[in-house]
């Protein structure tokens, strides 16, 4: 007997669904969006929707969108439809002229203006203090081979797959390759045509687009790699974790973390957690500004900032948890139209169009692929699960940055793990940015 398909978006059954959904598309649609103006000392001024109708429009087309990938067969299990529906699905409507500009300025001002900052708060503080202390030392410190490795590997396979499509090692590599692993679209788009112009002598920005369009293509790739990689290495024994990252764990210390609650009916306690969540951002982001410590980027700090707290204990338990339910509470009720507004915000579909051959998605493919085995087999080597490793210090270096992490981890079932994605994305696009300045007097 087939499994009945189970209708729910927004936590509501189709018959309620439906009915706002047309007030929503109404609005959007026959001229009644509640609108702001945006006043720019570039621009001039613009007219962007109001939250509420911005809001509303993503909680409605990311959860129809998440419904969908998380029910279509194939692309449920295999490639990360829960996630890549809502992000090529609202990039796509928006391709087509399906998204009034109003609208796009209002997912532009409400994704640009902090909310996919807050949604990281959340989810980054929640997901460190929601470890056990043992668990969370033990596998920081076997975390830096995994990204090292998965590197290496990254630049091989793309190295490879230049003399094989006929790119060339160097122009594969530092052309193609490295704009996909250099710290997410920032690094794509300003840090590496910097470094090139620094290191040729030639102006090199011009290729910032053609950059961020690879960056784009192997943030697809890698939300697809952690799908297929998950649902894969679950009937091979010794890959997965299922969501530990560490290999050796005392069964105690398993059997603390279960009973942990995920969620409670105190809102007081959800309001505490969102308010400390955001509190260890702003302090994150003080110490990236203070002279000395700016070495280190204001989310890395968030993140030794949660360690800290979790391995001194100084913050009591139950507050800890209120710092979890405000991370369950981000993955419940706003991934959806998160992951939306990425897809109108930041994925171009123009741009992919524009740049798009098939020699550079083969240099891409294996150069992602690259990294998600190099990270497999080092995290395995250094005792952490090879799917794990191979998702967060592997494919979370091939992505976009922050909101690429949110995806990929969103595809593979793994948002505990994100304080160790952004550790790759930050920490690892600083080191590919000194691998890459090496490389590139050795080949030019």
């Amino acid at each position: 007997m087939e499994k009945k398909v189970k209708f729910n978006v927004c936590g509501l059954p189709a018959k309620y669904f439906v009915v706002f959904f047309i007030v929503v598309m109404a609005s959007v649609y026959l001229g009644f969006m509640p609108t702001v103006k945006i006043y720019s000392n570039d621009a001039g001024s613009y007219v962007a929707t109001s939250f509420i109708m911005t809001i509303a429009f993503l909680m409605a087309a990311g959860g129809l969108f998440f419904w969908l990938g998380n029910t279509i067969p194939i692309v449920n299990n295999y490639l990360g439809g829960a996630c890549l529906l809502p992000l090529l699905g609202a990039s796509f409507l928006n391709y087509i002229g399906l998204v009034p500009q109003e609208l796009v300025n209002g997912t532009k001002v409400l994704m640009s203006g902090g909310f996919q900052d807050a949604y990281i708060a959340m989810l980054l503080v929640g997901s460190i203090l929601v470890m056990d202390r043992k668990i969370l030392l033990g596998a920081t410190a076997r975390y830096l081979p995994a990204i090292l490795g998965s590197q290496v590997f990254a630049l091989a396979f793309c190295m490879i797959a230049g003399v094989v499509t006929g790119y060339g090692a160097a122009d594969a590599l530092f052309l193609i390759g490295a704009p996909c692993m250099s710290g997410g679209s920032g690094g794509a788009m300003t840090t590496l045509p910097a470094l090139y112009s620094n290191l040729s002598g030639t102006d090199m920005t011009p290729l910032a687009g053609q950059f961020l369009c690879y960056a784009s293509i192997a943030n697809v790739l890698a939300v697809v790699l952690a799908a297929v990689g998950g649902a894969l290495s679950q009937k091979v024994k010794g890959l997965n974790g299922n969501g530990d990252i560490l290999m050796k764990v005392d069964a105690k210390v398993t059997t603390e973390a279960e009973k942990r609650p995920g969620t409670s009916a105190d809102y007081a306690a959800l309001g505490s957690g969102i308010f400390m969540s955001f509190c260890l951002y702003l302090l994150g982001n003080i110490m990236g500004q203070v002279p000395g410590l700016s070495v280190i980027p204001g989310l890395a700090w968030t993140i030794i900032l949660g360690i800290i707290i979790k391995c001194s204990g100084i913050l009591p338990a139950k507050f800890e948890d209120n710092c979890v339910y405000s991370m369950n509470f981000a993955l419940k009720a706003l991934l959806p139209m998160l992951i939306a507004g990425i897809g109108i915000n930041s994925l171009k579909f123009s741009t992919l169009a524009e740049f798009f051959t098939i020699g550079a998605f083969v240099v891409i493919l294996l150069g992602v692929l690259g990294a998600f085995l190099g990270a497999m087999l080092f995290g395995r080597l250094a005792g952490l699960w090879p799917f794990e490793s191979g998702v967060t210090a592997g494919l979370c270096c091939c992505n976009i940055g922050g909101s690429g992490d949110l995806a990929v981890l969103s595809a593979a079932n793994r948002m505990n793990l994100l304080a160790f994605a952004s550790i790759s994305t930050r920490i690892g696009g600083a080191l590919m940015v000194i691998w890459i300045g090496l490389l590139y007097p050795l080949f030019h």
